[in-house]
């Protein structure tokens, strides 16, 4: 499992604007922080989205991938990809992925698979870790979960 990790960190990783995806995952929280706990909270989030989906790769067995036609105007700031991967039983898994604009290069800030957004998904545990433990609660539980994940 350590080389998918070492695949995902110089594959994936630089697709991806955590910053961003951090900072909406937190939601109203994010003007409380200050900015050694935003940095310290995308770092730990960062850890565990690329190892949950390192994860969700070993399990990965070929099924393919359809790019559905792009609807909207390339000229937009932020965009939507949709794509579908066939199921090997059922009906097709929707996975559409949200991207921005940064520069000249499109990160991805969002997944929404079979139409639960990622992003608002970790919104309400960590709203409820913060109102628990504040944010440097959260910061502490998104930690031990990474140890945990890395074994």
């Amino acid at each position: 499992s350590s080389k998918i990790y070492t695949l995902v960190e110089a594959r994936v990783v630089p697709h991806f604007d955590f910053y961003t995806m951090s900072r909406a995952a937190l939601g109203r929280h994010w003007g409380q922080a200050t900015e050694n706990q935003r940095q310290r909270l995308t770092r730990e989030f960062q850890e565990l989205l690329v190892r949950t989906y390192a994860l969700s790769l070993l399990n990965y067995s070929g099924q393919e991938i359809e790019y559905l036609p792009f609807r909207g105007d390339p000229g937009e700031q932020r965009i939507m990809i949709n794509t579908r991967v066939k199921a090997q039983d059922g009906p097709p898994i929707p996975i559409n992925y949200r991207l921005t604009k940064e520069q000249d290069r499109w990160l991805i800030y969002d997944v929404i698979i079979d139409g639960i957004s990622l992003v608002s998904n970790y919104r309400s545990s960590f709203a409820a870790e913060v109102g628990r433990k504040g944010i440097d609660g959260l910061i502490s539980t998104l930690a031990e979960r990474n140890s945990k994940l890395r074994g």
